[in-house]
């Protein structure tokens, strides 16, 4: 009978529900259809559900009445052959949960694992997910692939990205426009309907959520202040740290040859390169780069940002033959870049080891040797006593100096050194 009267009246709600809205009856009549539309739905799925629940009571007695197989019980020990007896001793051996294991016994099947089966073992169940989510273990993940290239000053762009989330989550929302079917929702007798009425469909009805199971919760994930959380980030590409890049741009511009300059980053898990956003010079926009390999990524080896003149705290110990960093600038409204030079030898001073006195003079020369000689950038010179920025222009700004101090640091600087020299 429900469903004959639900097919003869779904013409006339079509009607309703097409008709022009631009007068306030007919957009008051449309209201209304929809609504009688989605009661007469709801009240044939509480019928079809009760029916079936009926019949389901009904089957009961014939289902009891009937008698159930034996299951075969197993033959004792002495009875069974022994590739039987093996056979159902194995599975008891090897169902020994993972959870039974000693603590330290754990603790070392865990570190074993690698971080996408850390994550995996961390959806299993609430134990193993607090285990899996400490940060002991995901230190050692984070060390080993982004500790090259991560330094303080991502840790603390992180901690203000989760006080920024923080912020955006407990900032109060405007308040939701109340309309009349909000008044209605509230002395409605079906308030299962009213729930699917404002909240898009998404609130089962109890006659459905008696009749199905409620599927199982999914598993929270860790917390946002973890190590495990931030390895995720930055694996995922949700995290644009702070870094510095060898040789920017160098597919088409060759005036960044051995320089170093401070980016943005973003990982590509697809590619395993990296997308630099660099900040921008002067007038111009801030530049992207994309396709950057892991081997031109450094951490900033100091604190100072691009735009800040760094102190240098090693001009008395300066020698010729010495690797250097120096800052340098096209203009006082670009960021600094850092620039690889060797400390050369003053013009009239015999460069033989013993009797050089170079490093007794107030003035020390800085050498570019991947220029050419001649060349207006392949030397220059600075004040060993009272060092500050200095250039004009036309040479650009020189800032701070920071000399190289190990192996490793120089290798790299040469590992980028140009094939033909430059002019």
């Amino acid at each position: 009978m429900l469903p004959l009267l639900l097919i003869s009246t779904v013409p006339a709600f079509t009607l309703l529900l097409v008709a022009p809205a631009t007068k306030p009856c007919c957009k008051l009549a449309r209201e209304l259809g929809l609504l009688v539309l989605l009661l007469a739905t709801e009240l044939l799925r509480h019928a079809t559900t009760a029916g079936r629940r009926l019949r389901g009571r009904g089957r009961e007695p014939e289902r009891s009445a009937t008698t159930m197989p034996a299951t075969p019980r197993p033959r004792p020990a002495a009875l069974a052959a022994p590739g039987e007896a093996e056979a159902e001793a194995t599975p008891a051996a090897a169902g020994l949960p993972l959870l039974d294991l000693p603590e330290l016994a754990l603790d070392r099947v865990l570190e074993e694992l690698s971080p996408a089966s850390l994550a995996a073992m961390a959806c299993v169940c609430a134990a193993l997910r607090d285990r899996c989510s400490a940060d002991a273990l995901w230190e050692r993940h984070l060390r080993a692939k982004w500790g090259r290239v991560l330094g303080a000053t991502a840790r603390k762009e992180w901690e203000a990205e989760l006080g920024a989330r923080v912020s955006r989550a407990s900032a109060p929302r405007p308040p939701r426009r109340r309309s009349w079917v909000d008044s209605l929702a509230c002395a409605w007798p079906f308030s299962w309907i009213a729930c699917r009425w404002l909240k898009g469909d998404a609130t089962p009805a109890p006659a459905a959520v008696a009749a199905e199971p409620a599927p199982a919760p999914a598993p929270a994930a860790p917390p946002t202040n973890t190590v495990a959380a931030w390895y995720r980030a930055l694996e995922c590409g949700e995290f644009w740290f702070p870094a510095q890049v060898y040789n920017r741009e160098q597919d088409g511009h060759v005036g960044f040859v051995l320089s170093c300059y401070d980016a943005h980053l973003r990982y590509d898990r697809r590619t395993d390169t990296f997308t630099a956003r660099y900040p921008p010079h002067g007038r111009k926009p801030a530049k992207e780069e994309a396709g950057v390999q892991w081997s031109r990524i450094r951490a900033p080896p100091v604190g100072t940002p691009a735009h800040e003149l760094h102190a240098s705290e090693c001009l008395e110990a300066l020698r010729p033959g010495d690797h250097f960093e120096i800052q340098w600038r096209k203009n006082k409204d670009f960021p600094y870049g850092w620039w690889y030079g060797v400390v050369g030898h003053q013009a009239p001073c015999n460069p033989n080891e013993h009797l050089c006195r170079c490093h007794q003079d107030d003035t020390i020369v800085l050498e570019f040797q991947h220029y050419a000689p001649g060349s207006r950038w392949r030397q220059t010179s600075v004040s060993r006593k009272d060092h500050r920025e200095t250039g004009d222009e036309t040479d650009g700004f020189y800032g701070g100096i920071r000399k190289l101090q190990t192996k490793d640091e120089i290798s790299t600087w040469r590992r980028f050194w140009p094939v033909d020299v430059l002019n």
